[in-house]
């Protein structure tokens, strides 16, 4: 079984991993999302090697000294149930091995020990791309008619600071920069940038005096006032999500600046994506 030890929000629902459907003749009993994780499947694999099978080491991928794998990132877990008595675990896999290989993943582990003529299984794909997808599929040690789905998303991790961080640049310098994103256009904060954000809570909390500005800005794209619009309704959506923390709307002040004050070159790629930030700023 995957298990998340480093989450950094989970999510529940009934849902299949991006790319996936549930299988027929089954029904998802259990569906969870951590935005990033580390997962370990606590069994020895076997990786295939000069067409031989040989235990996982580090040179091989992602695995420990012991050939345990280690993955981190988006981890996507369904469980699926068949609707009726019968079901072969290894036809089943056939058809995601089939899936798999039509999205350009490959096999590239096995759980030592396993069990094709029982339908016994744990197998590990690998989906190349500019993330990596880390797809298990394992039917071992469950009831028949059971099996788990395990996606894995290869990302960076997440860059946050904490609290005292923050206060320590506050203290400094009067302003620290959010690690923070917005997808294109939009405001809506993102559940993997709510660490982030929890922390200027924390920072608020321990800190009863402080008081805030947070400052939005773009870079040059587009139009001078859709960008100062854009820029005020990300102000305010990380200002909402402080004051539904608990954190008094006294205490903080939401002010989008659009592309009115950049601090690297908005010719460049790299510039304007320095020029997209969120700042904290210490107001008297």
């Amino acid at each position: 079984m995957v298990v998340a030890i480093l989450a950094t929000a989970v999510h529940a629902g009934g849902q299949n991993p991006d790319g996936f459907n549930t299988p027929g003749g089954y029904n998802i009993v259990r569906s969870e999302t951590t935005d990033y994780g580390v997962s370990l499947a606590r069994v020895v694999f076997q990786c295939l090697e000069k067409n031989a099978w040989v235990t996982c080491t580090p040179k091989l991928g992602p695995y420990s000294d012991a050939g345990v794998p280690k993955l981190e990132g988006r981890i996507e877990q369904v469980s699926y149930k068949a609707e009726k008595a019968g079901s072969s675990g290894i036809l089943l896999f056939r058809n995601y091995e089939r899936v798999i290989s039509e999205m350009g993943g490959q096999l590239v582990a096995r759980m030592f020990g396993h069990n094709e003529r029982s339908g016994k299984l744990r197998f590990l794909f690998l989906i190349p791309g500019a993330q990596k997808k880390w797809v298990l599929f394992e039917t071992w040690g469950l009831s028949d008619g059971e099996m788990n789905l395990t996606v894995i998303t290869s990302a960076d991790v997440p860059n946050v600071l904490t609290a005292g961080e923050l206060k320590s640049q506050l203290d400094t310098a009067g302003f620290a920069t959010l690690n923070i994103n917005f997808d294109t256009n939009k405001t809506l904060v993102r559940d993997e940038d709510k660490p982030a954000l929890d922390q200027v809570r924390d920072l608020l909390v321990s800190s009863p005096s402080l008081r805030l500005s947070v400052d939005g800005h773009t870079d040059n794209v587009g139009g001078t006032a859709a960008n100062k619009q854009l820029s005020q309704g990300r102000a305010n959506a990380i200002v909402e999500y402080l004051k539904r923390s608990g954190i008094e709307a006294s205490r903080l002040k939401p002010q989008g600046f659009g592309a009115e004050a950049p601090i690297a070159d908005n010719r460049t790629e790299e510039g304007r994506g320095k020029n997209r930030r969120v700042e904290l700023v210490k107001l008297p």
